[in-house]
């Protein structure tokens, strides 16, 4: 199973599993994580090149994702709605496949 934990007041997301759904390599649901996490990524990365963000972690492992920043003054509610998007996008994927992943969403 894979178990995503979004932090909300900490605009960080992990992804942490396998799901399981299929063998490695045609697994849509791990493939849509995957997605989903490395579109994250990609929105930190270009926020920290504009100066919105800092303190930017991005790491990947086989399985595992962390990703988060923290937001410059003023770039706030920019930074927190590309989490929530990205979020919501988790969130779906959770209750479209319940046995394949966790979504667990904490506001400390």
């Amino acid at each position: 199973m894979i178990t995503v934990t979004y932090h909300k007041r900490l605009n960080r997301v992990t992804v942490e599993g396998h799901a399981g759904f299929a063998e490695a390599g045609k697994d849509l649901v791990c493939a849509s994580a995957t997605i989903l996490a490395y579109t994250l990524a990609a929105f930190v990365d270009a926020k920290e090149q504009e100066g919105k963000c800092w303190c930017t972690m991005c790491h990947f492992n086989e399985g595992d994702a962390f990703i988060s920043c923290k937001a410059n003054e003023g770039n706030e509610k920019e930074i927190a709605a590309g989490f929530e998007t990205i979020a919501r996008g988790f969130e779906l994927l959770a209750d479209k496949f319940p046995d394949n992943v966790k979504y667990i969403s904490l506001r400390a």
